[in-house]
């Protein structure tokens, strides 16, 4: 119990008083209590208990691994817990909430094995004495969240820039105190101990990776099938769905998403027309590892054109099949400029094609805020060039870049195809003065 209480620092301390302050705030204040209360039961749901308190069992046992190897005891409990709460638990909702569950773990293994991680062990070894971290603890969260409230309003950039240096030249403080105690006391920073409260919650994290794949593995087919039951097949068909998707689909969650919104679009009626989607995926995924040639005059390779505007940093969704004989992929819209109000300008990239090839290559800018119109169109042309290079050739380039730069309705013939620019008005509507630019792309078909 002594290592435990000696290894709480005084910022540590603070944290608590502060917490301490604010529950008995939350409590005394009507309305703060009834919102406290209703976190509080939230909390202790079913439904989020169960899997935390599967990853504290796992957690527990990499505990007991650690500690049969001799890495792990009681001095080490405090940051256990914290690596628990922090870590383990947090990751598991962020997991659970992410967008993009495929790129979810690799970018957490690199933060995990990140120098971040040291930096951030050095700056907690040594804390200033209790009444320094009792002012500067509430002046740091202020500071914190003004920069992040600023971030989300382009007119508050200015004060987004300087509460961001001012929690920079916080952190240099924090890390030179520790590092310049370090070096004082060595010969009790360099120790053993220290050395375990560095590299325990690594290792813990480490070891937890396969639980987070299991955990984002069943979360993703747990949305998968909550959703197709609603929008997609008859419940009646759901079992059999999750059949196939284990022994088909197995632990691919990229290819779990796409099988998602193919059953919401073709809407399977029956076993064998559902048992036929997985079937095409695959057949398609692998046409995507190995793009077959397309002859010019058909048009372009779907997978090739995909990466046409690459470069500028626009990425499509997959190639996939709309309807009859449509086949497309297209990029999110990104928006450009500050915009005003709700209204920003944005520009989309779109493919259209046949199962086999494509034969349309569009770029889209819509003007939503003429007052921005300069700085949007020199993003659009960049984009036109950029794309005739990559889908024509160089010469086509030298021949109408300056009728792209001039921004005039044009069609000019290219081997097999023709390139055209065109504007269209928008007509009335809550968008005053605003029209699009499409710049086009067309051969084969």
């Amino acid at each position: 119990m002594n290592a435990i209480i000696n290894s709480i620092s005084d910022r540590e301390i603070a944290s608590a008083i502060w917490l301490a302050v604010f529950v008995a705030f939350s409590l005394i204040n009507k309305s703060t209590r009834d919102c406290l209360g209703a976190v509080i039961r939230a909390l202790f749901q079913p439904a989020l208990l169960t899997p935390l308190g599967i990853a504290a069992l796992y957690a527990t046992g990499e505990i007991f691994l650690l500690s049969y190897l001799g890495w792990w005891s009681v001095a080490n409990l405090k940051t256990t817990i914290l690596w628990l709460l922090t870590f383990a638990f947090v990751t598991m909702f962020e997991m659970a909430t992410a967008k993009n569950r495929k790129a979810g773990l690799g970018k957490i293994t690199a933060e995990i094995l990140s120098v971040a991680v040291l930096i951030t062990f050095i700056a907690e070894l040594y804390s200033f004495p209790l009444i320094v971290e009792l002012i500067a603890l509430p002046f740091v969260t202020i500071v914190v969240l003004m920069a992040e409230l600023a971030k989300h309003k382009p007119e508050h950039a200015p004060v987004a820039k300087l509460m961001g240096r001012l929690s920079g030249l916080i952190g240099f403080s924090y890390i030179g105190f520790s590092l310049l105690k370090s070096i004082e006391l060595w010969h009790d920073t360099f120790t053993w101990a220290n050395w375990l409260e560095l590299v325990i919650p690594i290792i813990l994290s480490v070891a937890f990776l396969p639980f987070l794949y299991a955990w984002r593995t069943y979360v993703a087919y747990n949305a998968m099938f909550t959703t197709i039951s609603i929008f997609g097949i008859d419940r009646a068909l759901v079992p059999y769905a999750r059949w196939l998707a284990i022994t088909r689909i197995r632990t691919d969650l990229d290819l779990l998403e796409r099988w998602r919104k193919s059953i919401q679009s073709a809407r399977p009626a029956n076993k064998v027309e559902l048992k036929h989607t997985p079937t095409a995926l695959l057949a398609l995924k692998e046409r995507e590892a190995a793009p077959p040639t397309v002859p010019p005059k058909e048009g372009w390779s779907p997978y090739l054109a995909m990466q046409f505007l690459a470069d500028v940093g626009v990425e499509t969704g997959h190639y996939n099949h709309r309807y009859e004989d449509e086949w497309g992929a297209s990029s999110p819209m990104r928006e450009l400029g500050k915009g005003d109000g709700i209204w920003r300008n944005n520009i989309a990239y779109y493919i259209d094609g046949t199962e086999h090839a494509a034969t349309v290559l569009k770029v889209m800018l819509n003007v939503n805020v003429t007052a921005e119109s300069t700085e949007t169109e020199k993003v659009f042309i960049r984009h036109a060039v950029h794309l005739l290079e990559q889908a024509v050739s160089f010469n086509a380039v030298e021949r109408l870049k300056i009728k792209i730069a001039s921004l005039k309705d044009f069609q000019a013939a290219i081997p097999f195809g023709s390139v055209s620019l065109a504007r269209e008005n928008f007509d009335g509507g809550a968008i005053k003065d605003g029209y699009s630019w499409m710049f086009t792309v067309r051969r084969g078909g």
